[in-house]
């Protein structure tokens, strides 16, 4: 499984992959070493048969002087043969790789806004609470709901609703952290996970969220329209059992952040 992490999983692209050499140049060099297996063998057998054998005439001095470019033919024609070989082989490989690859990132993107979607949430989430929880480093989740989503869309229509989500999108992967992990939770509801972040920063980190949205204008028809985010916070204090539990304790919050009129933050 590939956990994506950076700046609001900008792309969600793993860079594993541009640290290995790509298969169709490792068969590539494969093919040709194996290319130079059979004409090598050949000169040999022809040099140890024409040198040991009576009446003992010298490989160079009759097949090689008569015979020269048929054995360099034949040494750089199988040597490219087998390269290319390689190197088709080698293509198809990197084809299919890259397809499981593409499969698997969009197996766990939100294609409206690029974050990751609910299922890469749980498993990016429970990989970082663990390594968090073995290590007794502070890891916080942010539970984020645009206000009065639904009287947008009824407004301005479905089509409008999706660009404001797209350009929060955008503002969440501006605005946390490095190493934060920002994903689409469902509908207009967004989560965050800041690793390594206690309970003052998750604050701080929350409100320039909120600060930044409030700030904000998604333009309508040339109208410029104010959107507001509540934001819940949750902090591990090392009671806290699962990262579920962490979502909860978010949820819980953001719940009394519209209680408390909206567009607030309230940490748990």
């Amino acid at each position: 499984m590939d956990i994506l992490t950076g700046n609001g999983n900008a792309g969600l692209m793993t860079v594993e992959s541009d640290r290995l050499m790509k298969k169709s140049l490792v068969f590539t060099l494969i093919g040709f070493v194996l290319g130079l297996g059979a004409p090598l063998g050949a000169f040999l057998l022809l040099w140890g048969s024409l040198n040991f054998i009576p009446p003992y005439p010298a490989f160079f001095e009759t097949q090689w002087a008569s015979y020269h470019l048929f054995y360099e033919y034949m040494l750089v024609g199988t040597c490219v043969v087998f390269a290319i070989f390689g190197y088709v082989l080698g293509r198809y490989a990197d084809r299919i790789n890259s397809e499981n690859r593409v499969l698997s990132i969009q197996s766990q993107t939100d294609p409206l806004t690029g974050l990751g979607n609910h299922r890469y949430l749980h498993e990016a989430f429970q990989h970082q609470y663990q390594n968090r929880k073995r290590d007794s480093d502070p890891i916080s989740c942010l539970m984020m709901d645009l206000d009065f989503f639904k009287k947008v869309n009824d407004t301005y229509g479905h089509p409008f609703g999706d660009e404001v989500l797209k350009s929060f999108a955008k503002l969440i992967q501006k605005t946390i952290r490095p190493g934060d992990i920002a994903a689409r939770y469902g509908g207009e509801e967004f989560v965050c996970i800041l690793p390594d972040c206690g309970k003052e920063e998750a604050a701080r980190v929350a409100d320039r969220i909120r600060e930044v949205m409030e700030n904000n204008r998604v333009y309508f028809k040339k109208t410029p329209v104010k959107i507001t985010v509540s934001v819940g916070a949750a902090t591990h204090d090392g009671k806290i059992k699962s990262y579920q539990n962490l979502i909860e304790l978010a949820d819980r919050a953001l719940y009394q952040a519209k209680e408390n009129g909206r567009n607030k933050v309230v940490a748990f």
